[in-house]
């Protein structure tokens, strides 16, 4: 498992936004935008844990992480013309939940903010599951304050 150092920079995951994904206003269709930030957070998991992130999750360890809540706030538009830059992190660890906050950036603009709960459960099961301790080892120190 591979772990951050104390005081290391924000995990933040790069994203080519297409001419695809966008909408006639020429800006990114708004029903993309989580599936950017939900991207990022998959992204996370695998840095992190290595391997495939939610795919080997679910597969490998039957370890499933399905999504209780999101809301996000967009502040500026997403356009193909810069990379869209996604900074992950915890911001809680429940019994058998974690939060993220993820934060999207093009050339230095914040574009959107979102806040993303998900529960542990055994993925064959579909049953809750407290969060494992070598998840919970994982993710306690890289817990950051959510100002929301």
């Amino acid at each position: 498992m591979s772990r951050p150092t104390e005081g290391a920079a924000p995990f933040v995951h790069e994203i080519r936004v297409g001419w695809g994904d966008c909408d006639p206003a020429r800006i990114a269709y708004t029903g993309n935008i989580p599936g950017f930030a939900l991207e990022a957070i998959d992204a996370w998991w695998e840095h992190h844990l290595g391997g495939d992130g939610w795919f080997q999750m679910e597969i490998d360890r039957k370890l499933g992480t399905p999504f209780v809540h999101l809301s996000m706030d967009f502040r500026a538009p997403v356009t193909p013309r810069h990379r869209l830059r996604c900074e992950v992190a915890p911001t809680r660890l429940g019994t058998s939940s974690i939060a993220f906050r993820v934060i999207g950036r093009q050339d230095g603009v914040t574009c959107f903010e979102g806040r993303f709960v998900c529960v542990f459960i055994v993925a064959p099961d579909f049953v809750t599951q407290p969060a494992p301790p070598d998840i919970r080892a994982l993710v306690e120190p890289l817990l950051v304050p959510d100002p929301a």
